[in-house]
């Protein structure tokens, strides 16, 4: 069954959504501050994370040396990307999602549109994402939310169409487990 969990400012009186569908959690996680729910650095320290799979919001250039086993520093990024360093453990906890490029074209520090080369970086990165829950070592997934755009992430200037894309994918993989 899949959950659907949201976590930010949850109150005593307010409890997390939570929607039983398949075996595998979503959390849609909105950042309020370090050292709490939100903060995925924080999160990964956190006994009853222990199962979860977190993605980050990552640039092309740096998903691309990853995947590709190119040498790279696996060094933290800025907003959710700092957590990048626990995507080359050798047990990975987080992945990195491209939600843009620093490479000169139309896709500059944020992906205009959906375009065939957009589908095609998110088809890789979303074969890694299957390739981590297939490993059975993770319950859940969680990504950063925003009620606005739903993905989450302010360093590159995404189109809500990928954006959406992004947040389906999830949502796709999570329900194949």
């Amino acid at each position: 069954m899949m959950r659907i969990l949201s976590f930010g400012q949850i109150t005593g009186a307010e409890t997390a959504n939570l929607y039983s569908v398949n075996m595998v959690s979503i959390i849609k996680s909105k950042f309020y501050g370090d050292g709490k729910e939100g903060d995925f650095s924080w999160m990964l320290k956190q006994p009853h994370h222990d199962s979860t799979l977190f993605l980050f919001n990552d640039n092309e250039g740096e998903f691309y040396k990853h995947f590709r086993g190119a040498q790279h520093t696996c060094s933290a990024g800025g907003g959710n990307a700092a957590i990048r360093p626990f995507q080359c453990l050798t047990e990975p906890r987080a992945l990195g999602i491209p939600t843009g490029s620093y490479e000169q074209g139309p896709h500059y520090k944020g992906y205009s549109r959906l375009d065939d080369h957009v589908k095609q970086v998110l088809a890789d990165a979303f074969t890694q994402v299957e390739s981590l829950i297939s490993t059975q070592r993770f319950t859940s997934i969680a990504f950063s939310w925003d009620d606005k755009t739903k993905l989450g992430g302010y360093i590159f200037n995404t189109a809500q169409g990928v954006r959406d894309f992004i947040v389906e994918e999830i949502y796709r993989v999570a329900g194949k487990f």
